[in-house]
């Protein structure tokens, strides 16, 4: 007697396009290692989407959640512990000239003893630099040391930033009082966001830091007062964002109180020709009236005569207005 196999209970059938199950060798990942002292290897990845970076965390055991906030731009400043591993995101400060804005870029660290595996999103002249001097130098094949001249070198960069948003303040400095403008008021907005993003950067960057100094991992104790010195950087960079987001304040002030008394200048102006103009508008409509008996209606001087009234009020208010200087 036959039976019939039930579709659903049959074996499944392996996909052909299904990932393979061998094992990753260092072999596999040759490409990504920066650098090798001993021991100590650092990797890097240029393209968080690259398979290299799976291959890695295959290699190595990384967590998930890591490789996922890898692959999402516009992480914060961060430090996750997976076991024995810590996951750490920097972010790098870039200044666009052009349009005035502030944005930042991340980085990614994998760090664990005698490992570090650094992530970028392209080309990075911070790793190009630290590549260069890492077979000359044995101190960096640590991940704490090596980790903090990286970290040290993106930090470096913050205060550059600054300098040029405060070359830009200047700049609106001397326009705010004798150009104002739409355009200017937008430009004075545009760098305060600039300076709000800066700071919003440069705090998370601050909490990072302070978890790391407080880290029980030797390799990054020792390094303690390396990252103390990058901390103060941060501090200092913060108290210059306060600084300048002040200054701007009080440019955007001058401003706006310049732009007022344009305006009250204007008025002003326009009330002078108005009131100067009320007296002739008034002797005009007198003698609009259709009378016959008006005085000097008949009269051949009579314009003259109502033209000399005229100009004699006008000169009156303007002595008027010059004695009791409201211009």
């Amino acid at each position: 007697m036959s039976t019939t196999q039930n579709p659903s209970l049959a074996a499944p059938v392996a996909s052909p396009s299904a990932p393979s199950a061998t094992p990753v060798t260092p072999q596999d990942v040759l490409p990504c290692l920066y650098g090798e002292h001993g021991n100590f290897r650092w990797y890097h990845i240029d393209d968080p989407n690259s398979p290299y970076l799976d291959q890695l965390a295959q290699l190595f055991n990384l967590h998930e959640l890591a490789v996922e906030d890898c692959r999402v731009p516009g992480t914060r400043a961060k430090i996750d512990e997976y076991g024995d591993t810590l996951f750490i995101v920097a972010n790098l400060v870039k200044f666009d000239n052009t349009i005035d804005e502030c944005s930042f870029s991340e980085m990614d660290f994998f760090l664990r003893d005698k490992l570090l595996i650094s992530v970028a999103d392209g080309a990075n002249s911070i790793v190009d630099q630290v590549r260069a001097i890492f077979p000359t130098q044995p101190k960096l094949a640590g991940p704490g040391r090596l980790f903090h001249r990286l970290l040290d070198a993106m930090v470096d960069r913050y205060l550059p930033v600054l300098d040029t948003i405060e070359d830009r303040i200047e700049i609106l400095e001397d326009k705010a009082v004798e150009h104002t403008s739409t355009k200017l008021l937008k430009d004075i907005f545009t760098i305060k966001r600039s300076l709000i993003e800066f700071r919003r950067v440069t705090i998370s960057m601050r909490d990072m830091l302070s978890q790391v100094l407080r880290r029980d991992e030797p390799w990054l104790r020792t390094e303690a007062v390396y990252f103390r010195d990058v901390y103060d950087h941060l501090m200092r960079a913060l108290e210059f964002t306060e600084t300048y987001r002040d200054i701007l304040t009080g440019v955007l002030e001058v401003h706006l109180t310049a732009a007022a008394n344009r305006t009250n200048d204007i008025v002003k102006v326009m009330t002078l020709f108005a009131t100067i103009t009320l007296p002739i508008l008034l002797v005009t409509g007198y003698y609009g009236m259709n009378f016959d008996n008006l005085p000097f209606a008949h009269n051949p001087n009579g314009i003259y005569i109502a033209s000399g009234i005229m100009a004699a009020l006008v000169a009156f208010l303007l002595y008027a207005f010059k004695r009791t200087g409201w211009f």
